[in-house]
This record gives structure tokens, sequence and C-alpha cells, in this order.
């Protein structure tokens, strides 16, 4: 495929193909992405990624062609879905929202996050602002609530949301939802198992929550990626000792 052959503004599917599940559990996961095209003057071509409600997000990646025609097929017929007024209502107010709880102004910033979830309750920021709001002000049982329910909205991993993804998985654990941490660190797997970092987290929120022989497990697999992971070289032997004092 040549540059003149590619679409320039042009939307692509990129298909990825991994590994989920250890032994005889061990499957396929299918994930599909969408890319928009852009050409640049070197001949290379610009690659921005689209989240799951088919907006732009802030990830993108610069390829040649050579990579572009191995990764991704040309769509013809995919035409992106409008945005609900209501959700593009409800980033405005949770931008107001985010402001406030910056300066500490708590009550308002409870009551502009809950104002947008009225218009999306599945807008991942406005979620993610009301659990930290809580937190700030000792509610939190409250704050678990809001954590709960980020878990399960599917969002939460697009890469435009990696700051968030990365504190919820620490905010989940510091309170002590183990098996909310578990689970949103496995659905993160399910996406790409090459990141040492997420088996470290899923292993660390195991052992936490008392499963020393799982944790072991994803412990040495982040290890055998990332050998100098001093974090889980730690944990492991900590998993390791008390799995050994569980066994006297």
């Amino acid at each position: 495929m040549t540059s003149s052959e590619i679409v320039d503004g042009g939307f692509y599917l990129e298909r990825i193909v991994s590994k989920v599940g250890t032994g005889d559990t061990t499957k396929d996961a299918v994930m599909e992405n969408i890319w928009q095209a852009k050409l640049l003057e070197n001949g290379k071509i610009k690659m921005t990624l689209l989240d799951n409600l088919h907006r732009v997000t802030g990830y993108s990646e610069v390829v040649d062609e050579q990579e572009f025609a191995k990764r991704f097929i040309y769509q013809p017929d995919f035409v992106p879905q409008q945005r609900d007024p209501k959700e593009e209502q409800a980033e405005k107010i949770t931008a107001r929202a985010e402001r406030h709880l910056a300066n500490q102004e708590y009550l308002s910033a409870e009551f502009e996050f809950s104002n947008a979830l009225k218009l999306d309750d599945k807008n991942v920021r406005a979620n993610y602002g009301l659990g930290k709001t809580y937190l700030a002000t000792g509610e939190v049982d409250k704050a678990k609530e809001s954590f709960k329910k980020l878990v399960e909205i599917d969002e939460v991993l697009d890469p435009q949301y990696k700051h968030i993804f990365n504190d919820l998985g620490i905010q989940l654990r510091k309170q002590g939802m183990y098996a909310e941490a578990v689970r949103h660190y496995q659905r993160a797997l399910n996406i790409g198992q090459d990141d040492e970092h997420l088996w470290f987290n899923l292993g660390r929120a195991l052992f936490e929550g008392g499963q020393p022989a799982k944790a072991i497990e994803c412990l040495q697999k982040a290890l055998k990626l990332n050998p100098e992971l001093m974090e889980a070289k730690a944990v492991l032997l900590a998993a390791q000792k008390k799995l050994q004092q569980a066994g006297k």
C-alpha cells in the first residue's frame, strides 16, 4: 500500500488478538479499535485513536506505510456516531466540578458532579471526581460506591483516561475494595497482557486481599516481563512467606 492509496481523514480498524487465562482455560480475546488517518508531509501517517463513543482521544501514533499496511483495515462505510447533547452538557458541568475540586470547594464540586451524572450516569470523569470529592470530605462509604460503579464502566479503560485508570486501582485497594480492584485489573489485562505494572498491581491486590497463591502467579508474570521491578520482588517475597506460614 502506498500513501496515494491511504485515505487522508479516513477511518481504519485495528484488530488485536491476545491470550487470556492460564493453562486449559487459555483463550483468544479480540479487541477492535477505530483510528483516523492523517497523511504527513514526510510520507508517514498519523493515526489518532477514537474512544468507544467515536470521539477523538488524545492518543496518536505516527507509523510508516509498512506498519500501516500490517495493522489497519480501511472502513469506507464507517460513520462516527453523533454525541448525545446531554453527554456534551455533562462534560461541561464536569469540567466546572473539577475546578471546584482543585480549589477544595467540596460542596460545589459534589453539587456539579452530581448534576453531570444526572445527565450521563456513565460519565467517567464525573464518577471519578465525585468519588475523589467524597474521599476529601471523609465520606468513605459514598466514595466506595462511586468507585464501585466506575469499575463497571467500559470507557474507564480508554487511553484518554489512563491517569484515572491507574489511580482508580490504587484507590480501590487503599479502601480495602480488593475484589473490585482485582476485577478492574483483570478487565485491563483482557485488553493487553504485556504490561508488567498491571500484573504487579493485580498481584498486590490479590495478596492484600488474602490470596497469596494467586498473587504469586501474577507477580511472577510481572517479573518475567521486567525482572528489575523491585516492588514486585518485594511483594512476591511477602506472598511466598505468607503461603509458607499458612502451610505449616
